[in-house]
């Protein structure tokens, strides 16, 4: 079941108990996330734009809500932690020590956790640890 399918069947139960802001944010997303074919995004695509919603309401801007934030969390899956970041970045480390520029071991850090959700800011704060020790 994609994550459109998921929102759809949970339209129905919202709008019998009369949950307003659950209704409009489930009706919002399934619009956003229905091909002008009629077909539904796939869930990498989904949580993609869900995601930079969530990455720019941090920066500060946003037309979001904090209610509607907090359910669109619900629906993004967790990121790594930094300390998940840190033990993914260990076999890595050699490597990123020995890269000449930041980017280059950035670079080196990105590929290491390619497939895996993580904050940018997470990653360079374990990079700078890592070269910095």
């Amino acid at each position: 079941m994609t994550i459109v399918q998921k929102m759809r069947a949970q339209l129905g139960p919202a709008m019998k108990s009369r949950d307003a802001a659950r209704t409009a944010f489930l009706r919002y997303w399934i619009a956003q996330l229905t091909l002008g074919t009629g077909e539904d995004a796939a869930d990498a695509d989904a949580i993609k734009k869900m995601r930079s919603v969530l990455k720019e309401a941090k920066s500060g801007v946003t037309t979001f809500t904090p209610e509607e934030l907090e359910l669109l969390r619900e629906w993004v899956p967790a990121g790594l932690s930094p300390e998940q970041i840190r033990e993914a970045l260990a076999p890595v480390a050699d490597a990123v020590r020995a890269a000449p520029k930041d980017g280059m071991a950035l670079g080196v850090a990105m590929k290491a956790l390619a497939g895996r959700a993580a904050e940018t800011e997470d990653v360079k704060a374990a990079v700078a640890a890592i070269r910095a020790s």
